[in-house]
């Protein structure tokens, strides 16, 4: 798809590149219905501003939420932050500055503790933020009402990854979860024709992670395939999980399985490895890591589907800049607001394309 000019975005709505211009830098000299109109169309376009970073005059203040550093966050946020770093590193000679809130901690309190204590240090220095990125946070709510209250203000919030029920955000940077879903189930077919039995492990609680979405796909897919197909699902968080599992293994003749989190996909590797399943099970991984990436070298997984946090993380800060610089994110006179997705390509893995 070629990219979108302002030229595209007048000719479309038969006025002038200069309007065009003058309505998406929010200046003078623009009728407010056009205004509108212009920023309508820009975002269904997904326009975005052809700019140089040095080109970016006046100063902005980005601020950056990112979760606790710990054993079991780490294996995602630090991909995550990677492709941050990325693309804050596209903006290195624009005026941006960058308060970033990335600790490490025992628990998620000394963390929010923490977090606390940088918005106080931001607010007794007068700091003025202009967008935001975040990505999931704990259940503090002065930090949820902090980011909420910035909603509020009309400036650009952009969630990474996925939205707890609590946070408000302007656009959502994530993956395609419901697609993840269906490419599981497509690889599993494509490599087993008489594929009879399979083993889900899901997460039905935590909805704002989205796992829900990618069990939708997979079983919605599955339905639409094959009708005898037998599904054994179970969630993660089930009492006796791994008895039930092994019990399963053990009674009836599996033939793939799939977990849509990382996590349980660690946990049901194990199990696979533990019994010595390999050749009989195939099993995709759900996210790529370090763990997923020795799985597949072992042969215990057939392919990893990779929602690539490298890029979500590298997109969120161009969305937060190209908001910045259009002014196009929130409208204070709309009276219905709603949020965007920006879904990132997600791409299946081999032992053979490491």
């Amino acid at each position: 798809m070629k990219n979108i000019r302002i030229s595209d975005i007048a000719k479309k709505l038969n006025v002038s590149t200069a309007t065009v211009s003058r309505a998406l830098n929010n200046k003078e000299g623009v009728g407010e219905k056009t205004r509108r109109g212009v920023i309508a169309l820009a975002n269904e376009l997904d326009y975005k501003v052809n700019f140089n970073a040095k080109a970016i005059r006046k100063e902005f203040n980005v601020l950056v939420i990112f979760p606790i550093k710990d054993k079991n966050s780490k294996y995602y946020t630090d991909l995550l932050w990677e492709g941050y770093q990325q693309g804050k590193s596209e903006f290195d000679d624009a005026k941006i500055n960058f308060h970033e809130l990335y600790y490490s901690g025992s628990s998620f309190e000394e963390v929010d503790r923490k977090y606390i204590k940088k918005l106080n240090e931001l607010k007794l220095k007068d700091v003025k933020i202009d967008a935001a990125i975040i990505y999931i946070v704990g259940s503090n709510k002065k930090i949820s009402s902090y980011i909420n209250n910035l909603f509020d203000l009309n400036i650009p919030i952009i969630a990474l990854h996925k939205l707890k029920y609590d946070i408000k955000a302007n656009i959502i940077v994530t993956d395609q979860a419901e697609k993840i879903g269906r490419l599981a189930v497509e690889m599993m077919t494509y490599f087993n024709k008489n594929i009879s039995n399979i083993l889900l492990i899901e997460n039905k609680n935590e909805t704002f992670f989205g796992e829900d979405k990618t069990s939708k796909g997979f079983v919605d897919y599955i339905s639409s395939y094959k009708k005898n197909i037998n599904l054994y699902r179970f969630d993660q968080f089930e009492k006796k999980l791994g008895k039930k599992i092994r019990n399963i293994f053990k009674t009836v003749n599996i033939d793939a399985c799939f977990a849509t989190t990382a996590r349980s996909s660690i946990y049901l590797a194990n199990i696979i490895k533990f019994l010595n399943y390999q050749d009989k099970v195939f099993f995709i991984c759900a996210g790529r890591n370090k763990a997923s990436e020795s799985f597949l070298k072992d042969g215990v997984c057939k392919c990893i589907i990779d929602n690539n946090p490298i890029l979500e993380g590298k997109e969120a800060v161009r969305v937060a800049i190209n908001s910045l610089i259009n002014n196009s994110i929130y409208q204070k006179n709309e009276e219905k607001f709603q949020m965007v997705k920006k879904e990132i390509e997600c791409r299946i893995i081999f032992k053979s394309n490491m």
